[in-house]
């Protein structure tokens, strides 16, 4: 009677050790392949509509170029051109400048991008009047904001950026649109918004 239990449990102990020695034979289930994105490449050029508003609106587009060493860290050099409304003569405003930003991705193919840098304008002004001297200028400024940019396959990107700017430049505003520039530094604000298209290079 004895050997009927003992048989059992032999089975019993035989068909649990087949069992564990299937499962850490059968293959681990394959993770699911990660999403590629404009994101992955390090380099891109791309083009975008600007215009800011505050102690004058202006309206225009500009190119940018970008790099990004590090998975924090991200460099871009552009430069611009603004038609800007001023009363009685023409202005024409050219930026260049640098960001630099922390690229925060919220799903893979979208991301945010707090960003700072420094700029400079050559800025032009030119009278309506027949003959009337130019009332040129250089304006440096610093700027802070934040971007948001989607990838569009493995190769673009668009992008919305919102930042606010400080000038210093000299008045040309205390005899209207005046071709005297003051001799102090006086400072301007702006708030400017950017939306353009990136085409990303590089492995």
């Amino acid at each position: 009677m004895r050997v009927l239990p003992i048989a059992l449990l032999s089975c019993c102990l035989v068909l649990g050790s087949l069992s564990v020695a299937s499962a850490q034979d059968a293959p681990a289930p394959a993770a699911a392949p990660r999403i590629q994105t404009a994101f992955d490449r390090p380099f891109a050029l791309g083009v975008y509509a600007s215009g800011w508003l505050g102690a004058y609106a202006a309206i225009g587009g500009g190119a940018r170029a970008r790099w990004e060493p590090f998975d924090l860290l991200g460099i871009e050099v552009f430069g611009e051109g603004h038609a800007v409304e001023w009363p009685g003569a023409i202005r024409h405003d050219h930026q260049i400048g640098f960001n630099l930003y922390v690229p925060i991705t919220l799903v893979p193919e979208v991301r945010l991008r707090p960003l700072f840098g420094f700029c400079a304008v050559f800025s032009m002004i030119e009278s309506n009047e027949a003959h009337a001297p130019r009332a040129d200028d250089v304006l440096f400024g610093a700027h802070a904001g934040l971007g948001i940019e989607w990838s569009l396959g493995t190769w673009a990107s668009v992008f919305f950026d919102v930042q606010a700017t400080a000038w210093m430049g000299h008045d040309r505003t205390a005899h209207g649109w005046t071709a005297n520039l003051g001799g102090d530094y006086v400072p301007y604000g702006t708030v400017q918004g950017l939306l353009g298209v990136m085409v990303h290079l590089g492995d």
